[in-house]
């Protein structure tokens, strides 16, 4: 036991940095020495060639082929998934059925009910 509180009272002296309070330095881009002296280069215009053209030409082919890729890639993963499914059996099936008829049809007669009520609280305010 005193060798734990020992341990524990060092521990407590004892501070640690965390990788998330270190300090980093953080350099801003916009504040760069000035160079002695600076070079300007000049870019010259890019100059299309007549095998780019025709690429260009075929790109709605590529579109159509990436889009037919990306429809079968989703019907693929469609597949997988609604294999994970668990299907109802017919009998429960049937059960779940019955259970969503036979509440409509309560509530049906529920609304059914407050309707011609507030129909009838109506007529003998109005009339």
């Amino acid at each position: 036991m005193k060798r734990q509180s020992q341990r524990a009272k060092k521990k407590k002296g004892q501070k640690r940095k965390s990788p998330a309070t270190k300090k980093t330095k953080v350099v801003d881009l916009a504040e760069k020495p000035a160079a002695k002296s600076t070079v300007q280069v000049q870019q010259k215009p890019e100059r299309t060639s007549p095998g780019k053209a025709a690429e260009k030409k075929g790109a709605g082919d590529r579109f159509i082929g990436k889009s037919l890729g990306k429809a079968g890639q989703f019907l693929r993963e469609s597949k997988m998934e609604l294999k994970k499914v668990k299907w109802p059996t017919r009998k429960e099936l049937l059960a779940s059925t019955a259970v969503v008829i036979v509440l409509t049809l309560i509530v049906a007669f529920f609304l059914g009910l407050v309707d011609f009520g507030l129909i009838k609280v109506i007529k003998n305010i109005v009339g």
